[in-house]
């Protein structure tokens, strides 16, 4: 440990956060009360110790955090005393660079109550601020979940309508609030207000919030230099978001190697996406550049120490060389470490040397978030799917596993706070779509008792509680089991059989949660549908008219008034169902049944007014002898595929495929947001030949056949879902919010055959090179749109001299004549 800074020297032996700040170009270490301060122009070192789960070992992540008016020099001690933290642990840890206001969520998952900015640094060519002192600020509350703290300039053009701010003038502060801004925002503002009052002022300071007077507040505009008269305070989408430019999808992603076989360090350009994890050597550094999304620098476990030390500074160098942000996250990965956000941008990741054939171990193909794995050896295909094997009604893969009739024992735990906090038995059957629980369930098989632990994840649920839920589970199998329990994980909209038999009818599910607050209004309203005693269940929906669904029941709840409104498509155990829940949710009340079209006046009132709501002949026809069906089109394997989903819910919908959903009377071609070119054409192609070889007799004439994009979804296509979330792709936003950043061209639902003749047309060189190029066309493969006369007078060669051409050598052309 001798080469290594003595600060690092018990680095990383023990889980939890260290945090060191770079003090005259030494790293000092932070005590633990200042964690989540950061002097913005100051450098930091973050290292997150974490122990492998069932393991002795440890794994690290390292980051160093860059303040946005921090010197030259720290910046460079910062760098290079990371990679000194990282060559004392090995080399093993994933290193990340981090800049203020653009920090990962990673990083700012181990803050907790968020991350504050503090003006000032030390003496390191930075102006030093005396801290004490109270000069009047401004301070910038946004975010939701990872609040940030900013201080911003003290005057009225830093205020937006949509964000929260704190004036702090030392002995008063005021709490200014945006007219649109979030309940979150408001109360994390609160919070830090009482901390700089508690912890700055020793209590002294009186905290005065604004909320009505946000305009017009004498006192505040006076204490922030300007007179109310002439304040003009931007929208809240003038307020802009910085984070917006990530958001952007990169269609261009490239990868460099780093050596210096030749004797000489060389960074050379060699392939872009698709890439393939043959792409990768062990014996040099690679830099994988996905643009403003993030650069990559990959440490093979054979390069030289000048390879790796040289890979890191040359990704650095490509934000001023490309353009890029200097925010732009650069994050370091070694070979056999690498995260799944790195192994997204590779169509295939196989381990080297896996074994194959008789006797070889598991192939090391793990399907990462993001992105669809594929063996290396199967090669596109590009054999035609045979259709009219879909006509066949498919069953269940296997059979559900069925133990007992569930008349077990139960005992359930709800997740908070990463603990297990036990339920009474009267809120068993109770769930909250933004809450994890545990389930364990004993039954005998003969004298002998047997466990079943299922850990039940809520579709609005966060990462952190669904990874906890995963650990808690098996930690009660380990400690209280030893071993002997089955673990099934359910999530939500996806319960088998035997776990709905537990609550024997009585399962229900309520909005909102430990972490997910839910505006509550005059009304609920409960979506209830099955199709046996078993599998029918109640999930709370907004309370408005849009929610209702011609095919099943609901159940509308004010404190005066309680109503079972009976859609005509409802079944009997749905009716039967509906009937128990008020039993069991409202045992002391009757309610008013309510058949479809015989409503009430006040009962559209309480809903806000009558709209629109899913309906139509299929929806209003109980026992369907043509029930929906769902088909999930994807050509991750290798070759276009279509694979029929039973007993589907909206969690089934994968955002990387075309899904076919055909309810009889339409086709819908639904467009998950990451669905690639081949998927969409193959599947408007397999819509209609699905149709046109129907033996039911169904044709492109007599049957409607659309396209439709995922978040845009319209009511005759959620309506064959239970509980429909509009919220799930929509970020908060309203439809007509996204219809407008999209333009109503690019959401609108269209014909599948016109769909396809956009595939087979040409276009010119002009139309092509726009910033906005043709609906339909291959942003990656411009090329091939030109028509062959084009093409020539464009490239001087034909497009077979082209494709003959060895894949670097077309993009370089590409590149050239700005169809890249």
């Amino acid at each position: 440990m001798a080469a290594y800074d003595e600060a690092f020297a018990k680095a990383g032996q023990t889980p939890g956060l260290e945090i060191w700040r770079i003090e005259k170009l030494k790293v000092v270490p932070q005590d633990l009360s200042t964690y989540g301060s950061f002097y913005t122009g100051d450098s930091y070192i973050v290292l997150s110790t974490k122990q492998v789960p069932n393991s002795n070992k440890y794994q690290w992540d390292v980051h160093f955090w860059l303040g946005d008016t921090t010197s030259q020099d720290e910046k460079g001690v910062a760098a290079y005393k990371t990679v000194e933290l990282d060559d004392s642990l090995g080399g093993a840890p994933v290193q990340h660079r981090e800049v203020q206001d653009h920090e990962s969520q990673l990083f700012l998952s181990y803050f907790k109550k968020g991350i504050r900015y503090l003006d000032g640094g030390v003496d390191s060519g930075f102006k030093k601020v005396e801290r004490d002192k109270y000069d009047t600020r401004l301070l910038h509350i946004k975010g939701k979940r990872n609040v940030r703290v900013r201080q911003v300039k003290c005057d009225v053009s830093s205020l937006n309508q949509g964000d929260v701010f704190i004036l702090d003038c030392g002995l008063v502060m005021y709490v200014w609030n945006g007219p649109t801004s979030s309940k979150m925002e408001r109360i994390k503002a609160a919070e830090v207000a009482k901390t700089i009052k508690d912890e700055e002022r020793g209590g002294r300071a009186t905290i005065n919030i604004i909320d009505d007077k946000w305009d017009c507040d004498p006192k505040f505009f006076n204490s922030l230099g300007s007179l109310v008269s002439e304040c003009s305070i931007k929208s809240a989408d003038e307020g802009g978001d910085d984070r917006e430019f990530e958001r952007v999808a990169q269609d261009t992603v490239t990868l460099y190697r780093v050596t210096d076989a030749s004797g000489k360090l060389e960074v050379n350009e060699v392939a872009s996406k698709p890439l393939k994890r043959e792409d990768l050597d062990s014996n040099d550094c690679f830099i994988l550049d996905s643009g403003p999304s993030g650069i990559y620098v990959w440490i093979g476990k054979k390069c030289t120490r000048n390879e790796k030390k040289s890979a890191w500074q040359r990704a650095t160098d490509f934000l001023s060389m490309r353009g890029y942000p200097e925010w732009t996250s650069i994050t370091q990965v070694v070979e056999g470490g690498e995260t799944p956000l790195f192994k997204q941008y590779f169509s295939t990741w196989i381990t080297p040397n896996t074994q194959r054939g008789a006797g070889a171990g598991v192939q090391d193909q793990q399907n990462c978030h993001g992105s669809r794995i594929r063996s290396s050896t199967d090669k596109y295909s590009n054999e035609k799917f045979d259709v009219t094997g879909l006509h066949k009604k498919a069953s269940k893969a296997k059979k559900d596993f069925i133990p007992d009739n569930g008349m077990g024992i139960k005992q359930i735990w709800r997740i908070e706070q990463n603990a297990m906090v036990i339920l009474p038995e009267e809120m068993h059957g109770v769930f909250y779509t933004g809450d994890c629980y545990i389930i364990l369930y004993t039954y005998k098989v003969g004298n002998r008792e047997s466990y079943i632990i299922y850990f039940w994840q809520g579709s609005k649920s966060t990462i952190d509680e669904r990874g906890g839920s995963a650990i808690l589970a098996q930690r009660l199998d380990d400690t209280d089991l030893n071993g002997r329990a089955v673990q099934i994980r359910v999530v939500q909209g996806q319960e088998p059989e035997h776990f709905l038999r537990l609550f024997n009818g009585k399962m229900i599910i309520f909005l909102g949660g430990i972490n997910n607050e839910v505006q509550e209004g005059p009304a609920k309203v409960y979506h209830i549908r099955g199709t046996n005693e078993f599998n029918t269940r109640a999930i709370q929906v907004p309370a408005r008219a849009a929610s209702l669904n011609s095919n099943d029941a609901f159940v509308l709840e004010t404190e005066l008034l309680l109503y079972l409104w009976i859609g005509k498509g409802a079944n009997e155990e749905e009716r039967t169902v509906a009937r128990q829940l008020l039993d069991f949710l409202f045992p002391n009340r009757s309610a008013v049944e309510i058949p479809e079209e015989d409503e009430p006046l006040e009962f559209w009132d309480i809903l806000g007014g009558k709209e629109a709501y899913a309906t139509g002949k299929r929806l209003q026809t109980s026992g369907n002898d043509m029930p929906p069906r769902l088909f999930q089109c994807s050509n991750a394997s290798g070759r276009f595929l279509v694979e029929e989903i039973v007993n589907f819910s909206q969690e089934d919908l994968v955002e990387d495929d075309v899904m076919l959903l055909d309810t009889f009377d339409e086709i819908f071609v639904w467009i998950g947001k990451g669905a690639n070119e081949v998927e969409r054409k193959e599947s408007l192609a397999t819509a209609m030949e699905y149709i046109r070889t129907d033996p039911a007799g169904r044709t492109p004439d007599n049957t409607l056949i659309m396209q439709i994009k995922q978040g845009f979804e319209p009511l005759h296509f959620t309506g064959h879902f239970h509980a429909w979330d509009p919220d799930k792709w929509s970020y908060g936003k309203s439809y007509e919010d996204m219809k407008r950043e999209l333009g109503k061209e690019n959401v609108a639902a269209t014909r599948v055959q016109e769909e396809l003749a956009c595939y087979d047309q040409t276009y010119t060189y002009e139309e092509l090179t726009k910033r906005l190029p043709p609906r339909g066309v291959d942003l990656t493969n411009k090329e091939k749109y030109l028509s062959d006369e084009e093409f020539k007078k464009i490239f001087k060669i034909t497009k077979q001299d082209y494709l003959s051409k060895p894949k670097w050598r077309q993009l370089e052309m590409k590149k050239r004549f700005g169809l890249f």
